[in-house]
């Protein structure tokens, strides 16, 4: 996530540099060969590439209205399940006690059944966190994206699922989920048989059981929202298309301006080559916004910053534990977080 209010100069350049070059590389093709070696005949009349890129213009509005609505509701699920876990653990905290065991528990023991739960959920969202991170053939992969990501991969220092798993979990768990396909659902799973365990220790009523256990409910639900749209692309029909349009369009533009170019007068043709650029551009960008938007879990730097949410869950989880040595909160790197 890019926190600063304005896209820096060197990031728009680095979006849209290739296009820059290719509109200037038209405009020029498009002069030279009209005024210098006299082939009259490429002007194309302005009216059809007019029309062209009005067509653009509300195909890609509608195809970047789609991708900012994938993006703000990743951004919403993540937001819900960052309460659902400050609700989950202070339920834990509140619910599980001896009233209604046979027999008195010691507080250290309820302490480290708390705790237990707890640290199994913060090694959910790591999990869940390790499963939006993973590459879907749609993504950009770009060399320059994979580069991108080993620059932020060093900054950021990124953690693989064992390490960021393993404070969390005992040994036998942590072996036990390095088995499983889809670890996230597995450790709710878990939280729910201990649930059950509890109630048959008298830990918890029926009550609580299963008032917990809606909260499970709920996190499953978001974490199906959350694999919806990571495992769903954006229909490669309207993003391909979107592109083959835009390419059109600006390779016919400079093409189509030739002739209103030419009735200003002499030497005013070579005019059309930075307006070509800027027309170019302006159509161009708004495709890559709506290229980079619509998958907002690739680890990029306008995504869902899901990191940073895991931390900061994980550092309020930890301190109501009453936990002394807390993690640091993440620092944006060049202004993003990730």
């Amino acid at each position: 996530m890019y926190i600063k209010r304005h896209l820096s100069i060197v990031l728009i350049y680095f979006f849209t540099w290739r296009i820059m070059l290719f509109s200037l590389i038209t405009g020029v093709m498009a002069v030279v060969v009209y005024e210098h070696l006299g082939w009259k005949w490429v002007a194309i009349p302005w009216l059809p590439v007019s029309l062209i890129g009005t067509a653009v213009a509300f195909y890609v509005g509608f195809k970047n209205n789609q991708a900012y609505d994938r993006s703000w509701e990743a951004r919403k699920i993540w937001g819900c399940i960052n309460n659902l876990s400050r609700s989950f653990a202070a339920a834990t905290r509140a619910f599980i006690s001896d009233e209604f065991a046979p027999d008195k528990v010691p507080q250290y023991k309820l302490d480290e059944e708390i705790k237990t739960i707890i640290y199994r959920h913060i090694a959910w969202l790591y999990a869940l966190k390790h499963s939006m991170w993973q590459r879907t053939p749609w993504e950009h992969q770009r060399k320059v994206n994979a580069r991108y990501r080993n620059y932020f991969g060093k900054r950021f220092a990124y953690g693989t699922f064992e390490d960021e798993l393993s404070p969390f979990l005992s040994d036998e768990e942590h072996k036990w989920i390095k088995t499983k396909k889809n670890a996230p659902a597995q450790l709710l799973d878990r939280q729910s048989q201990h649930l059950k365990t509890m109630k048959t220790q008298g830990l918890i009523d029926d009550f609580r059981q299963i008032e917990l256990q809606k909260l499970i409910t709920e996190m499953y639900a978001e974490q199906g929202k959350s694999e919806r749209i990571k495992n769903t692309p954006l229909p490669r029909q309207y993003a391909t298309s979107s592109t083959i349009f835009i390419i059109i369009f600006t390779l016919l533009l400079p093409f189509g301006m030739i002739s209103e170019f030419h009735k200003l007068g002499d030497g005013m043709l070579w005019l059309l080559v930075p307006i070509n650029l800027i027309v170019s551009w302006i159509f161009t960008l708004m495709e890559y916004i709506g290229d980079y938007s619509e998958n907002p879990f690739e680890g990029l730097i306008n995504d869902v910053p899901v990191m940073t949410i895991v931390r900061n869950i994980e550092i309020d989880l930890k301190d109501m534990l009453d936990e002394k040595d807390l993690p640091e909160r993440i620092n944006p790197v060049y202004d993003v977080l990730l």
